[in-house]
């Protein structure tokens, strides 16, 4: 290199950029799976001040070290005469001539001349002497950092086994064949052995400048530079690394601009998607608000129309004259008489109310089915813009693909309960209800567990109890048969019911309760002339119309909480089986705010580097 002064064409402030570059580009992969991009933009920030990196391999006495300090004669320190080298020498630029000893097997020597920065030369102890002491993989990991390769054979000895073994061991990188000692021999002689070396080369699968030099340096050695200078380093080694750099760094965000716009329309597709599902929900909640507000008044009526007979029959048996006749064991007739009336009438109330209550879930059941029918229409039609290929969010696509089709797959068996309803008896509705009520509560048990103990016991769980309701409705719809076969096919699912608890449903309690019975019929008991019978039975009238009153406004208060409670619960377990894709899609509108910054920032990064090449007259 001595005919041209090394040029450094990427000042400290352009490695700041670059490093500030890098750093920046670093962050906005952070949240990808491109987990080779990451590595390469950690490894690009290393390689900013990287070196570049000649390894020179060959066997003892091949002129291997002497052929290195002619060739880098401005670049390596003279040493005199050279000398056998042992082990591996590093050659580094420094701001001191030093010398360090890395380890037992490598030697650092840095030089001040400020040719050699950006530079690193590694002269190599022979390999078939190296190997023997045991430095076959420090050599291979220099070999596989090596920006080139120089491979020096004495023209004699081509066919050397310890070069060529460990060549065909490494990544092939650019490599250099040089021939050593060719004045010692006539032309033809080295001919035949260059040729043999091609043949080799070609076994080998290594294409690569074959040159010859000799004891003459300087006119052999003048095609060996001319080819480094213009093929291998070009005008710097700093310049030519971050070169390289720069465009594989640009080839990056091309790419993951294109990603991000991906991703961006796979959001505006998902949203669109969400808004359709949402809005179908909205207007079915809108439009069935009413049917549940009739339901409500139509029970009230119900209630308060029982009521009132129960109350009219029991006052009309509290005739002061007729009591004894009536009731002649006193209190225990009042008290069991009392009991079965009041038991007929809560069991009268509470048919009416699983009757009304059945026919509306029922026409909002069906509703919902429709809905749920016109969701699994968006969501299979869902376009899969991100596809798994995409190196910066496939795992992003695949998780996405997972959520639809677990929606699509949990709204097909919500589909098939609420036809199933739809079909069923009126006993056979209440059976299956309770066996859908055990199947939520088990199969939360059953995400609470696997979020404790993993998602193979939670979901093992699940499925089982999903299986359990499946042949539950199984047995409902007409693949049951007959209605025998239906309440045996409910049975694992009832059983499990009781385990579990109550579910959800409008029931009507008692009219009157057991305690205010025994104490008016303890009242009126307790008369012992007529008047006193008279006033107490008046007064125990007046209680009891009370005390009915009160419980009528309770039980109507009650059934129409229970209603609110069990429509809302419908309508929520329909909209919770889209929350998983809900919630992906609105986190994508937060990041989105995020991407377009992300994307100006890709364009302010290629933009820097253009301003780099421009500086440089770089053309990559």
């Amino acid at each position: 290199m001595k005919e041209q002064k090394q040029q450094f064409p990427f000042r400290y402030q352009d490695k700041q950029i670059m490093e500030n570059l890098l750093e920046d580009v670093s962050l906005i992969i952070k949240d990808s799976d491109a987990s080779r991009e990451k590595e390469i933009v950690n490894r690009f920030l290393h390689k900013v001040s990287e070196t570049f990196l000649f390894v020179t391999i060959g066997s003892s006495g091949v002129g291997k070290s002497t052929f290195l300090h002619r060739l880098f004669s401005s670049v390596l320190p003279d040493e005199g005469t050279v000398e056998n080298t042992r082990n591996i020498k590093e050659y580094r630029y420094g701001v001191l001539e030093d010398t360090v000893c890395v380890n037992e097997y490598v030697t650092r020597i840095f030089t001040t001349k400020e040719e050699l920065d950006g530079l690193q030369i590694v002269d190599m102890q022979g390999l078939d002497q190296i190997m023997q002491d045991g430095l076959k993989e420090c050599v291979k990991k220099y070999l596989y950092k090596s920006s080139v390769i120089l491979v020096v054979f004495d023209v004699r000895r081509v066919r050397d086994y310890a070069v060529w073994d460990i060549l065909e061991e490494v990544e092939t990188r650019k490599v250099i064949f040089v021939l050593t000692k060719c004045d010692l021999e006539k032309d033809h002689i080295i001919e035949e052995h260059e040729k043999k070396l091609r043949q080799y080369m070609k076994e080998a699968g290594i294409q690569a400048p074959i040159f010859r030099v000799s004891s003459h340096w300087e006119d052999s050695l003048r095609p060996v530079r001319d080819y480094v200078s213009n093929q291998v380093i070009g005008s710097s080694p700093v310049f030519t690394r971050q070169q390289e750099n720069l465009a594989e760094l640009k080839k990056m965000l091309l790419k993951l601009s294109e990603s991000f716009h991906l991703r961006r329309q796979q959001y505006e597709s998902d949203a669109v998607v969400l808004k359709k599902i949402n809005a179908s929900l909205d207007e079915f909640i809108l439009n069935n608000r009413v049917k549940i507000e009739d339901l409500k008044a139509a029970l009230k009526r119900e209630i308060e129309k029982e009521i009132a007979a129960y109350v009219k029959e029991v006052t009309a048996k509290l005739d002061p004259c007729r009591i004894k006749e009536r009731f002649p064991n006193g209190s225990t007739d009042f008290v069991d008489y009392l009991s079965l009336v009041n038991e007929g009438y809560q069991k009268r109330m509470t048919d009416q109310v699983n009757r009304k209550t059945q026919e509306t879930v029922r026409i909002y059941l069906a509703g919902l089915e429709k809905v749920l029918d016109g969701a699994v229409n968006c969501l299979n039609k869902r376009e899969n813009i991100l596809e798994l290929k995409d190196k910066f969010y496939g795992t992003m696509a695949q998780s996405k693909k997972s959520m639809v089709y677990k929606a699509t797959s949990q709204i097909e068996v919500t589909k098939d309960y609420y036809h199933s309803l739809a079909d069923a008896s009126e006993e056979l509705f209440m059976e299956l209800w309770k066996a859908r009520g055990a199947y939520e509560r088990v199969l939360a048990n059953a995400e609470v567990a696997g979020g404790a103990l993993g998602a193979v016991s939670g979901a093992g769980a699940g499925m089982s109890v999903a299986g359990t309701f499946a042949s539950v409705m199984t047995a409902i719809g007409a693949k049951a048969g007959t209605a025998a076969g239906a309440k045996a096919g409910v049975a694992a699912a009832v059983t499990a019911v009781n385990a579990v608890g109550a579910v959800l449903w409008p029931a009507v309690g008692a009219v009157i309760g057991a305690l205010v019975i025994a104490r008016i019929a303890k009242k009126i008991a307790s008369a012992n002339t007529l008047p006193e019978l008279e006033k107490k039975t008046a007064e125990a009238i007046a209680e009891f119309r009370d005390e009915a009153e009160k419980n009528k406004n309770e039980i109507i208060e009650q059934i129409f909480e229970t209603i609110e409670k069990l429509f809302v619960r419908e309508t929520e377990g329909a909209d919770k089986l889209f929350m998983e894709f809900r919630m992906s899609v609105n986190i994508e509108e937060k990041n989105m705010f995020r991407l377009e910054d992300k994307l100006n920032a890709i364009q302010g990064y290629l933009q820097q580097i253009e301003e780099l090449e421009e500086r440089r007259g770089l053309e990559i």
